[in-house]
């Protein structure tokens, strides 16, 4: 009996103190491991009761604030691994690292960006086009990857949007990434720095530059406490942190961002936070310029791109008086207007095969200018 009153006793509890320190407990504002900003209690009015929108921002509230809520996660996540669950998420752990896999192609989305890409070129007919597709690192791990989980072949998306291009030069660098023993971050979705300088490397042939030897660098790991976007759909704690590495040289650059300049291409600030690939260019931004003090070639680059090109830049960077990146996911439709492919040299797009299949708004570059 004394058994019985007690479970009573302890369930009561539990309903009652577990939401009364959600309710009335200290607040984050942001979930720095999961990299999200947690949701504010909602303003309850009549509307917002009558269309429901009061219970379900309750519900998201709760959900996010929910006491003791990164270690439930956890021990969620570690439960379903031990029970052979192997994606999380979208995530698979593969051989210590965190893989995010890729499936379901979006075929219609791809053939329209493909030709939205082929629009631009067919409007700078004298300008060179090079089109670089990133493989992730699920192609690195394709073998070790459970053939249960299903994937889509990367090599063959790759291959498929090749075939798709009028007059771009196809540069397929997969190769000479599965070459680095460090080619991607154990806990983020982006290639290392390492992988970067063997895309540059091989891109100095395709775009008629010498690349710089590594021993004209000065090599720094600039953190080895990177836990990236993977880590924080997963809260995997039993992968090894990331450490990130920059390549140095006393060329003077600046970046334009808006109306603000900057003389370097790293920022520091990012490495004490819990975005640190931001440390490279300062993070995304729609448009922006980078000038090369040191070079008077007069050589310009466009580079059309998602957050994977941030690490290659300031390599290509050595080789351009001046290169413009636009981010068509932070671009809208009356600023990238103001772009002009025909002022440039060589346009490059470079996107991850992820990203570049999913990427609603990579259409807006048809409007980039021409002749």
């Amino acid at each position: 009996m004394k058994t019985k009153v007690f479970r009573v006793i302890l369930f009561f509890l539990v309903i009652l103190i577990i939401p009364a320190f959600t309710l009335f407990g200290e607040k984050e504002t942001v979930s720095y491991n999961e990299n999200k900003t947690l949701a504010e209690f909602p303003k309850l009015t009549f509307d917002s009761w009558k269309n429901r929108s009061f219970m379900n921002g309750m519900a998201d509230f709760f959900s996010d604030h929910f006491v003791l809520r990164e270690s439930f996660i956890k021990a969620k996540n570690a439960i379903e691994n031990v029970i052979g669950k192997n994606e999380i998420n979208g995530v698979v752990e593969i051989n210590g690292y965190l893989v995010q896999t890729f499936r379901d192609i979006n075929y219609n989305l791809t053939d329209r960006n493909i030709a939205a890409l082929n629009k631009l070129k067919e409007k700078n007919p004298d300008i060179d086009f090079y089109f670089m597709p990133i493989a992730t690192a699920q192609e690195i791990f394709r073998n070790d990857i459970p053939r249960y989980l299903d994937v889509d072949s990367e090599a063959e998306y790759i291959s498929y949007c090749f075939g798709k291009l009028n007059d771009i030069e196809a540069v397929d660098v997969t190769d000479k990434i599965a070459e680095n023993n460090y080619a991607f971050y154990r806990t983020d979705h982006h290639w290392t720095t390492e992988s970067a300088y063997s895309a540059y490397r091989a891109l100095g042939g395709i775009l008629n530059f010498i690349p710089h030897e590594k021993n004209e660098f000065t090599s720094e790991t600039v953190t080895e406490d990177f836990k990236g976007t993977l880590y924080s759909k997963t809260l995997n704690e039993n992968i090894e942190s990331d450490s990130i590495t920059a390549y140095h040289t006393n060329t003077e650059f600046t970046l334009t961002v808006k109306d603000d300049i900057y003389n370097s291409l790293y920022f520091d600030d990012f490495l004490t936070k819990k975005d640190k690939y931001s440390y490279f260019l300062g993070g995304n931004h729609g448009i922006c310029k980078i000038e090369n003090k040191s070079l008077e070639n007069g050589k310009k680059m466009l580079i059309i791109k998602d957050s994977y090109a941030n690490c290659i830049v300031p390599f290509l960077a050595e080789h351009y008086s001046e290169i413009t990146l636009v981010d068509p996911r932070y671009c809208a439709h009356t600023q990238i207007k103001t772009v002009n492919a025909s002022e440039y040299d060589d346009v490059l797009v470079l996107f991850n095969v992820s990203g570049f299949s999913s990427e609603q708004n990579f259409v807006l570059t048809e409007f980039i200018g021409g002749k």
